[in-house]
């Protein structure tokens, strides 16, 4: 399998940025979801928090390495994305903070999407 170069009109850089703020995001909203308690803080909403700032910040890594294993790395980013995104929009329908990082989460999904055709 080949490094990733570019696919679907998105480039390497442009899936590392969406990597990278999502990571910074899910981080942030997990502070403010710990903050406020309750339903936030429901320990699976937190490790599916927790799980996407790590695969994220791993994603973004393994890209700029330009492995040969991105590509699968990719698409479980994209997985675990979609269920973060899920995730925050049940819990938080109307906290902007929630809705903030589901729509990055949801941008990271597509990224890596494009990444993993």
């Amino acid at each position: 399998m080949e490094a990733l170069n570019e696919y679907e009109g998105m480039s390497v850089e442009e899936c590392i940025k969406a990597c990278t703020a999502c990571y910074q995001e899910c981080l942030s909203c997990l502070n403010h979801c710990l903050i406020l308690g309750g339903v936030h803080s429901n320990v699976n909403h937190i490790t599916t928090m927790l799980e996407c700032a790590q695969i994220c910040n791993s994603c973004s890594m393994m890209m700029q390495l330009k492995g040969k294993f991105s590509y699968e790395l990719c698409q479980l980013c994209s997985r675990i994305c979609d269920a973060c995104e899920a995730s925050c929009l049940t819990i938080g329908k109307e906290d902007s903070m929630m809705m903030r990082c589901a729509d990055t989460c949801r941008r990271c999904a597509d990224a890596c999407r494009s990444m993993a055709h």
